[in-house]
């Protein structure tokens, strides 16, 4: 018995410990399931013939064409665990990508994606937000990503996230400003923090 549980402790020492992402659907594997909004999936892109390759860029994820007048937003309910956690977005943009330049589209970013009763806020020019709110409120946090120009390939955005009501169901809302271009969404995940 004793070799048993030694070889069963070995193996779970072998393999990490996963965190448990509190968004269902967060990697993309059952297309855009559980999202809502203004996101498409890989299977509006895909070529009609067959044998043609997909285009790299919109094969996989949750896919945002920028709209030159409005912001774009997509969202998700979802259970949350306890008061802190860690948020990890991955994403990439298409070459030609330009958000708006006009300050006027960044000055009360809630009233812009129609969030009239959170409190107003701005931000920078070319920067892009996540929201997460008790679910039903209007009241939460709000996170300022700040994508690196020119860069090629996947970008990540990681932030601690602290004073969520634990055990409460909750909206996550990633909001894109007016522009031109196309952003994929490759992966969303809130996990338990690791310091817990």
């Amino acid at each position: 018995m004793k070799p048993l549980l030694f070889g069963l402790l070995v193996l779970a020492l072998a393999f990490p410990l996963r965190a448990d992402n509190w968004i269902d659907n967060g990697n993309f594997t059952e297309g855009i399931d559980h999202w809502r909004g203004n996101g498409r999936a890989p299977s509006d892109f895909a070529p009609e013939n067959p044998m043609d390759k997909p285009d790299p860029l919109t094969s996989k994820g949750l896919i945002l064409q920028l709209r030159e007048a409005d912001w774009d937003k997509v969202q998700q309910d979802f259970h949350g665990k306890s008061t802190d956690g860690v948020l990890t977005i991955t994403y990439m943009m298409s070459p030609d990508l330009t958000f708006s330049k006009q300050p006027d589209d960044y000055s009360d970013v809630p009233d812009q994606i129609h969030y009239d009763d959170w409190d107003p806020f701005s931000v920078p020019a070319g920067n892009w937000v996540v929201f997460i709110a008790d679910f039903g409120k209007y009241v939460g946090n709000y996170y300022v990503i700040q994508p690196k120009r020119g860069a090629k390939g996947v970008q990540t955005y990681k932030a601690k996230v602290q004073g969520l009501t634990p055990l409460a169901d909750k909206t996550i809302t990633l909001a894109v400003p007016p522009g031109k271009g196309t952003m994929v969404i490759l992966s969303v995940s809130l996990t338990d923090s690791p310091d817990k």
